[in-house]
């Protein structure tokens, strides 16, 4: 490729993964739609003005290709198809951007060292917006500078990231000012982000640059004492506080790793029913049928496990098995071996490849090898044309209603794209009518026969339409399907106990029979939620209700008096 066209691509992809960034980190469908129109523009350019371009046949085109198409196939047989196919349209610009990257392995080098500027730029801006509260839900959780990313943890191993390459880029015969604040600015983050994970991790990655750098030992010590200071002042001006503290009560506030194991064990039985995954969003749907404990999460806080529950075992594999190739690699530079083992690691803690910008700094550290050159064939061209334009659908239909989604405007989500199962349930929590709500229902339930919240909307449409028959049917289902969800039982105990005060009134002593025995059985499902709660499902912060409070206790024996009285 020409030197005008490297430089052009190069421009473009350092754009590319800025938009990622300030968009989210590439976290919501919207924004990586929009990157996929971006990047599939320039691929029919390319294919247009060229008459070849380059590929890696290795194990890495394997992965990102089995990860672009795994999204997509698992809308066969996904939980919910058309969320899967959600996932697919999220996931493809990974795909893109490993394409282009093989055109220009020249760009890549001058991408990595750019990522320590961005980074220092991005802890600036989100830090000074923090300070004003109009903007602090844009770059802060709970007190926590998280970035563009809006989640502190996937910002702070993107910080640390930037961290090592800065100190890779240190020129040490002379005063590298520039590099000295990018490292300043990344450590500032990863403190301020309150992620214990990543901080244990810098620390390891710390340790390994000095031992084999000894160089930089007097430097290192420098730095140490900066940091400390620098902690100090943070926290005597009032900043950071709160973050010292999670890193102080690390081993006494462990409800978080418990947590994480939890997600994990709980996970695992699912991998043995669905080994060919359960599609985008899958995992979220059918976690309230497996879980062991109180959670509810749409990410399981670990990569690999993330990417067996979403499109199978083997592309999860492959794709960490190109990762591992990378690492193990003894042609790879120190630098990149590092990043990718720091990236690996925190992967199996957090849900980073959840943000599409986290994929693309992996894919500028993964070594590539076998890079040939394909002719371009007429079809070629074609193929690249026919996806442009599904992208611009994708845009206009997906796009536009995970946008409308995230804004708090279920209504017009779906009016975008009617696969849309979590602006439906949105809906359906606003509904105010029983058809409403019924007609809602069926449309969820139709695609989606996971989803807890449908089977209560149809047992409230069947109770005001009087079926309490039905109503019982349906609610039994909902508990069933989320046993956790405390408030369905105790509003299925309100239900029961009108029901059997309007058949005493009516003299219908079979049917108040009949109610007062379904509200007599639910403290025993309760206790088989106690039951069914695993060990770590008992030390997380938020434990089960296991047994219905003395007052509905008493409710239920009064129901019981009232028909003996009868």
């Amino acid at each position: 490729m020409a030197k005008d066209k490297q430089n052009l691509l190069y421009y473009f992809l350092a754009s590319t993964l800025i938009l990622a960034g300030v968009g989210g980190g590439g976290y919501f469908c919207c924004v990586s739609i929009l990157m996929s129109v971006m990047l599939m523009s320039v691929i029919v350019y390319i294919l247009e003005k060229s008459g070849s371009f380059f590929i890696a046949y290795d194990i890495n085109l394997a992965a990102v290709a089995s990860l672009a198409a795994g999204y997509f196939l698992t809308s066969l047989w996904a939980v919910d198809s058309w969320m899967a196919l959600t996932g697919g349209i999220k996931f493809l610009p990974v795909f893109l951007f490993f394409f282009l990257i093989c055109q220009s392995l020249e760009s890549r080098e001058k991408l990595i060292r750019l990522l320590p500027l961005l980074g220092s730029l991005m802890t600036l801006f989100s830090f000074v917006m923090m300070q004003f509260t109009v903007f602090q839900m844009y770059v802060s959780v709970a007190g926590r500078l998280a970035g563009f990313f809006q989640y502190p943890n996937t910002y702070a191993i993107f910080m640390l990231v930037c961290m090592v390459t800065a100190v890779y880029m240190l020129d040490l015969k002379k005063i590298d000012w520039m590099c000295a604040v990018h490292i300043f600015a990344a450590l500032a983050g990863i403190y301020l982000s309150g992620s214990r994970t990543v901080l244990v991790l810098a620390v390891f990655a710390i340790l390994l640059i000095l031992g084999s750098r000894r160089e930089l030992l007097k430097y290192g010590i420098i730095g140490l004492g900066l940091i400390i200071a620098l902690a100090v002042i943070l926290a005597l001006c009032g900043y950071g506080a709160g973050v010292f503290s999670r890193f102080v009560s690390m081993a006494e506030n462990s409800s978080t790793f418990w947590g994480r194991l939890l997600y994990a064990r709980d996970a695992l039985k699912m991998i043995v029913k669905y080994p060919l995954g359960m599609g985008y969003y899958g995992y979220y749907f059918v976690q309230q049928e497996w879980q062991t404990g109180v959670y509810s999460v749409v990410n399981v806080h670990n990569e690999l496990i993330q990417l067996i529950l979403d499109i199978g075992i083997a592309p999860a594999f492959l794709m960490y098995g190109a990762i591992l190739r990378s690492v193990l690699s003894k042609t790879i530079s120190e630098r990149n071996r590092l990043i990718l083992l720091l990236i690996l690691l925190h992967s199996l803690f957090d849900y980073d490849f959840q943000f599409i910008v986290m994929y693309f700094v992996l894919l500028l550290f993964l070594e590539l090898r076998n890079v040939q050159k394909v002719r371009i064939s007429v079809l070629s061209k074609a193929t690249a044309v026919a996806a442009l334009l599904g992208a611009v659908w994708a845009f206009a239909s997906v796009g536009l209603s995970d946008y409308f989604y995230i804004k708090g405007n279920p209504q017009k989500a779906v009016q975008s794209y009617d696969g849309n199962t979590m602006a439906k349930i949105e809906l359906l929590k606003e509904s105010g009518s029983a058809e409403e709500m019924a007609e809602l229902a069926d449309s969820i339930l139709e695609v989606n026969r996971h989803v807890s919240v449908a089977y209560s909307a149809k047992a409230r449409a069947a109770f005001s339409e009087g079926d309490v028959e039905a109503f019982i049917k349906y609610k039994l289902i909902a508990i069933q399907m989320a046993p956790y969800q405390y408030e369905e039982y105790t509003d299925y105990l309100d239900s029961l106990v009108y029901c059997t005060k309007l058949y005493l009134q009516a003299d219908d002593m079979e049917s108040a029979e009949f109610c007062v025995e379904q509200a007599e059985k639910i403290p025993k499902m309760l206790e088989e939620v106690g039951e069914r709660t695993s060990s770590l499902g008992w030390r997380i912060k938020d434990r089960p209700k296991a047994a219905l409070s003395q007052k509905d206790l008493e409710r239920i024996e009064e129901m019981r008096s009232r028909i003996e009285n009868e």
